[in-house]
C-alpha cells in the first residue's frame, strides 16, 4: 500500500469513526425516553403534535401536500402549514408508520440532535482544521441547555430544527464577507434550510448578519467585487431554494388580515437570573447551561492572542447581555419607530447564538488539553471529555425524565367535556391516551392564522366568533347548526339542507386559495364577518367542499428548488470524489 492510499484509508477511518461516535451519542441521549415512551406534553407541544398528526393522516390517504388542517385543529381549516415551515417534521410522520407516535417524536429527536452534531462539526473542522475541535463544539453545541429546553422542555420545534442550521449560516456568512468566497453556496444552503426550519429564526439570523456587516464595514473592511458578487449570488441561490416557501405568504398572508401572536419582548430574565439558570444546567430553564458558562467566564483567557477568536468571544458576551433585561428592552418598546424590533417576542431567543459562539470558545479551550499529548493520551482524554458532556446531557434532561417515570395518575391527560379546555401543562401522554390531546384546543396557537377578526390569541372563551368555527356551527340565516364534517386532506366537506333561500356559512377560513365547489361544481363564494366560507343558495340539498388549491406556480418553483438541491449535491459529490 502506497502512502497515498494509506493516508485516505486513514482519512476514511476517521470519518467514520467520528460519525459512529455521533450516532451512539445520539441512541445515547434518546435511549432513557424511548425505553420509557411517554411524554411531558408542554408550551408548544400540542401544536406541533397536531401539525404532524395532521401531515401523518394525509399520508395515510395518499396526500402528499398539507396546506390546511382538516383533520387536526379542530377542523377549521386553519393554514398553520401554509405559513409554519413543516419540511423536517415530515420525517417524524413518516416515522409514524413506524413507531407509536410517541416513539416517533423521540426517534425524530435522536435524528435531529445527530444532524446537529454532524454540521457543527462540518463547520468547525472547515473553520479550525481541527478534528479534535470539531468534535468538542458539535458535542456540546448539540447538548446546550438551551438547545435542550426548545427541543425536549417547551416542544419549540421549529426553533429547536432551525438550531441544527445556524453553524452553517454563520460559517457560510464568514467565508463570504471574510474568508474563501468561493464557497457563497454555503451561505445558500443554510439560509435556505433555516427558513425550511422557521420563519423568526431566518428573520433573526439575516438581521444579525446584517449588523455584523455593517460593522464590518464601519471598521474599514470594503469588500472586493469578488466578494459583492459571491454575496449577490448566495442571495439569489437563496432565492431560487427558498422561493417555494415564501410564496404562500405573498399570496395568502400579505392578501389576509390574519392573526398572529403578539409581537413584544416578553419573559425578560434578569443577568442574575439568567447566570443562576445557567449554573442550575437544567433544560428546564432557559439557560445555556454550565459548561458555555464557564467559557463565558474564563474564555478571554484562551482567546485573548487570537483576534479571530477575540471576536468569536466578544459576540458570545453580547448575546447572553442581549438575552437578557441589561439589554434596555424596555426602552426600545417606548420608542415607536423602533417597534418592528418586537417580532423577536423573546430575548432569551438570543440564546441560540450566545450557545453558538460560546461552544467555539469552549471548544477552543478544551482542545488546549490535547496539545503535546501522545495518541493514546488523546484517545483517553476525548473519551473523558465525551463522558463529562454526556453526564452534563443527563443532568439537563433529569426532571423530564424522573416527569415521566411512573408519574402520578392525575397527570396522566384524561378525557374531557370541556370543548374550550386547552392542553393541561405538563400533562403526560402514553400510547393509550395519545389521542385525546386532539380533544382539547391547542395550548398555544389554537387560531394562530385565523381572520384577525376570530383571532383570539389564546383567549378563546372570550371570542364568539372563534368559539363557533372550533364548535363547527354552520349558520343558515340566523339560525346555528352544529354540524360534523366530512375530511379529507386540504378539504372540509358540510351537508347542508335548505328549505328556502339562505345564506350558508360554514365554519371553514377562507384564504386567498380556497375554493368551493357545491355538489362538486366549482361556485364563487364570499367571507363571512368571521373570516369563514360564506355562500348564498336557493331551496336544496347541498354538499358544500371547502378545498386549498395551490397554484402551479408553486409546485414549478417547488421543482426549480429540488433541481438546485440536486446540482449542489452533484457539484458536492464530484468535490469529494476530487479531494
Amino acid at each position: 500500500m502506497d502512502e497515498s492510499t494509506r493516508k485516505r484509508r486513514d482519512l476514511w477511518i476517521r470519518k467514520i469513526l467520528v460519525v459512529g461516535l455521533f450516532i451512539g451519542l445520539s441512541i445515547l441521549f434518546t435511549i432513557a425516553f424511548y425505553i420509557n415512551g411517554r411524554l411531558g406534553i408542554d408550551s408548544d407541544g400540542s401544536f406541533h403534535f397536531s401539525r404532524v398528526e395532521e401531515i401523518y393522516r394525509n399520508l395515510k390517504e395518499g396526500s402528499f401536500f398539507t396546506f390546511i388542517a382538516t383533520h387536526t385543529f379542530h377542523n377549521s381549516g386553519v393554514g398553520s402549514f401554509l405559513f409554519y415551515p413543516s419540511v423536517f417534521i415530515y420525517p417524524w410522520a413518516a416515522l409514524r408508520f413506524i413507531f407509536d407516535p410517541l416513539r416517533a417524536f423521540y426517534v425524530w429527536y435522536g435524528l435531529v440532535m445527530f444532524l446537529t452534531m454532524a454540521i457543527a462539526y462540518y463547520v468547525m473542522f472547515k473553520f479550525s482544521q481541527r478534528r479534535i475541535r470539531a468534535i468538542i463544539f458539535a458535542i456540546f453545541y448539540a447538548i446546550s441547555a438551551y438547545h435542550l429546553y426548545l427541543g425536549l422542555r417547551n416542544y419549540v420545534i421549529g426553533e429547536f430544527i432551525a438550531y441544527t442550521f445556524v453553524p452553517l449560516v454563520m460559517y457560510g456568512f464568514y467565508e463570504v464577507v471574510f474568508g474563501d468566497a468561493k464557497k457563497w453556496p454555503l451561505l445558500s444552503m443554510g439560509v435556505a434550510l433555516l427558513l425550511y426550519s422557521h420563519l423568526l429564526s431566518t428573520v433573526m439570523a439575516v438581521a444579525i448578519m446584517a449588523v455584523i456587516f455593517i460593522i464590518s464595514l464601519i471598521c474599514g473592511r470594503i469588500p472586493d467585487k469578488v466578494r459583492w458578487s459571491a454575496l449577490a449570488k448566495s442571495v439569489g441561490l437563496a432565492l431560487l431554494l427558498s422561493a417555494w416557501m415564501i410564496y404562500p405568504f405573498i399570496t395568502d398572508y400579505l392578501k389576509s388580515d390574519l392573526g398572529t401572536p403578539l409581537p413584544g419582548f416578553s419573559f425578560q430574565y434578569t443577568m442574575q437570573e439568567f447566570w443562576a439558570a445557567s449554573l442550575e444546567n437544567s433544560a428546564t430553564n432557559r439557560g445555556i447551561g454550565i459548561a458555555l458558562l464557564i467559557a463565558a467566564l474564563f474564555g478571554w483567557y484562551f482567546v485573548k492572542s487570537d483576534r479571530r477568536e477575540r471576536i468569536i468571544y466578544a459576540l458570545g458576551l453580547t448575546f447572553i447581555v442581549l438575552s437578557t433585561s441589561l439589554f434596555p428592552y424596555n426602552v426600545l418598546q417606548r420608542v415607536e419607530s423602533l417597534s418592528f424590533l418586537q417580532v423577536i417576542q423573546f430575548p432569551y431567543r438570543f440564546s441560540v447564538y450566545s450557545s453558538f459562539f460560546l461552544a467555539i470558545v469552549l471548544s477552543l479551550m478544551v482542545t488546549r488539553l490535547f496539545d503535546n499529548k501522545k495518541k493514546y493520551q488523546r484517545i483517553v482524554t476525548l473519551l473523558g471529555v465525551v463522558s463529562v458532556a454526556s453526564l452534563l446531557y443527563f443532568n439537563s434532561v433529569t426532571l423530564m425524565i424522573d416527569r415521566i417515570s411512573d408519574p402520578d395518575p392525575n397527570v396522566m391527560l384524561r378525557e374531557t367535556d370541556d370543548r374550550f379546555a386547552t392542553v393541561p401543562q405538563g400533562a403526560v401522554l402514553d400510547h393509550a391516551n395519545y389521542k385525546l390531546l386532539f380533544d382539547y384546543l391547542v395550548l398555544y396557537g389554537e387560531t394562530d392564522y385565523y381572520p384577525k377578526r376570530s383571532f383570539a390569541n389564546n383567549h378563546i372563551t372570550t371570542n364568539p366568533a372563534a368559539q363557533s368555527i372550533i364548535l363547527h356551527h354552520v349558520k343558515v340565516g340566523e339560525k346555528v347548526i352544529e354540524k360534523t364534517p366530512v375530511v379529507a386532506p386540504n378539504e372540509i366537506t358540510y351537508q347542508v339542507a335548505l328549505k328556502k333561500k339562505a345564506t350558508v356559512d360554514l365554519p371553514v377560513i377562507v384564504y386567498p386559495g380556497t375554493k368551493v365547489y357545491v355538489n362538486g361544481k366549482n361556485v364563487s363564494h364570499e367571507t363571512s364577518k368571521r373570516g369563514t366560507v360564506m355562500l348564498n343558495l336557493n331551496q336544496g340539498t347541498y354538499k358544500i367542499t371547502t378545498r386549498y388549491e395551490m397554484s402551479k406556480i408553486y409546485y414549478s418553483m417547488l421543482f426549480i428548488a429540488l433541481l438546485s438541491w440536486g446540482g449542489l449535491a452533484i457539484v458536492g459529490v464530484r468535490k469529494c470524489y476530487t479531494h
